[in-house]
């Protein structure tokens, strides 16, 4: 498990699209040392205020909720919603925290509003929720239950999420340690395949700026527990009637985890879906967004970006070290996609030693390398022993050295 530590002296390093953000703590933070199960949590908070104390139960009951629960669109029922609504009545108790300098706090902590935004924070706070109040609340009521339809001319409900022709993408993709918000600034390549497949369907994506403003805004932990309010709130600014928000994470065994949300005149639906490559996920949640049925649009054959050990025939695999920081990797990826020829590039492996990127199609493998010997920052050589630790050692097509 990565851990990060938190002081007064140190900074919390989160990079998303490779912006980042620093959180200064004003005063030492660490985990709570306590027994922790599913009913437990714990939220780093700005202040003992009962401001903080309300916000911190709504994000921890989101999260106990949906680790209880099977079902990803739990929060989309009014009863839960309620539920939420009055998150402290469901606390069986909660602890405060100032742990010694130097403990460590994983970085899956989720913290409140108040944190992300100042960037302080104070203490940890272990909340323990009522296991019998929370399961009694993810089981179906009978009010939860559709009722019956009255005689009559039945009335006709609107559906925000109908006839859509345009959205607003809220997209964070992971994969390993790094994790980006497909924005104007970042991830042009998925960007620009988004909207591709898209727009074969008559629809029209636009995506963030990808400022300090909107990585603020939204967080991946935002988007799996389904938090609508900041999701809503962060699409205020781009004033689209209809906002699609995803995580996207590339599993240890290779295939892509999707948790797709989208919002539009207060109401949401959640789906989450798993496939073997990036494309293939992406089509998945565009075509979701038309339809209830992911499967509405097939993935296209012509277009692959395999994950799994054996690489697809389309796509062409380079090796680039050593990539020591966010900036020479940053140079690499604009590199890559500035060529003719390549139309999408992405890091497949990352290692101590190098990073493993695929470039589509396999074909602009040669441009490449003609390309890299105009530079003095790259140039091509023998493919390093360092490489041999990656799984797809035995496809690498072409090794270059990072010389700055």
């Amino acid at each position: 498990m990565r851990t990060r530590k938190l002081s007064t002296a140190v900074i919390w390093r989160r990079v998303t699209g490779f912006a980042v953000l620093f959180l200064t703590l004003v005063a030492h933070i660490g985990v709570a040392h306590a027994q922790m199960d599913a009913y437990s949590i714990q939220v780093a908070v700005a202040d003992r205020s009962d401001a903080e104390l309300q916000n911190a139960n709504l994000i921890g009951m989101r999260s106990v909720l949906l680790a209880n629960s099977g079902d990803k669109t739990l929060l989309n029922r009014d009863d839960v919603r309620a539920g939420l609504d009055q998150a402290d009545t469901y606390v069986a108790s909660f602890r405060y925290d100032t742990p010694a300098p130097g403990t460590v706090i994983s970085p899956n902590t989720p913290v409140t509003d108040s944190v992300r935004q100042t960037g302080k924070a104070t203490q940890i706070i272990l909340i323990q929720f009522d296991r019998e109040l929370i399961n009694e609340l993810i089981r179906p009521s009978a009010d939860s239950e559709p009722e019956p339809e009255s005689e009559g001319e039945p009335e006709e409900v609107f559906d925000p999420f109908s006839n859509v022709t345009s959205a607003l993408v809220w997209l964070i993709v992971e994969d390993g340690d790094s994790q980006m918000l497909i924005s104007a600034s970042n991830g042009q390549n998925v960007m620009e395949r988004a909207r591709e497949i898209a727009g074969g369907s008559g629809l029209s994506l636009s995506f963030p700026a990808g400022d300090l403003t909107d990585v603020q805004a939204v967080s991946s932990d935002d988007i799996r527990t389904a938090s609508i309010d900041k999701v809503s709130a962060a699409a205020t600014r781009y004033a689209q009637p209809l906002t699609l928000a995803a995580h996207l994470s590339r599993t240890r065994t290779g295939k892509w985890e999707g948790v797709w949300l989208k919002v539009a005149a207060g109401q949401q639906l959640n789906q989450a879906s798993v496939s073997q490559n990036l494309d293939e996920e992406l089509q998945k949640g565009i075509a979701w967004l038309i339809s209830d049925s992911p499967e509405t649009i097939a993935p296209q054959d012509n277009f692959q970006t395999n994950l799994s050990a054996n690489t697809s025939s389309t796509e062409g695999l380079v090796w680039v070290s050593p990539l020591s920081s966010t900036q020479s990797y940053a140079q690499v990826m604009s590199f890559l996609t500035s060529i003719d020829g390549v139309s999408v590039a992405y890091p497949k492996e990352i290692l101590d030693g190098g990073v493993v990127f695929a470039i589509l199609p396999r074909s602009a493998v040669p441009s490449i390398s003609n390309a890299a010997s105009s530079y003095n920052w790259i140039r091509q050589s023998a493919t390093p022993s360092s490489a041999n630790e990656s799984q797809f050692a035995g496809a690498i097509s072409a090794a270059f050295e990072y010389l700055r």
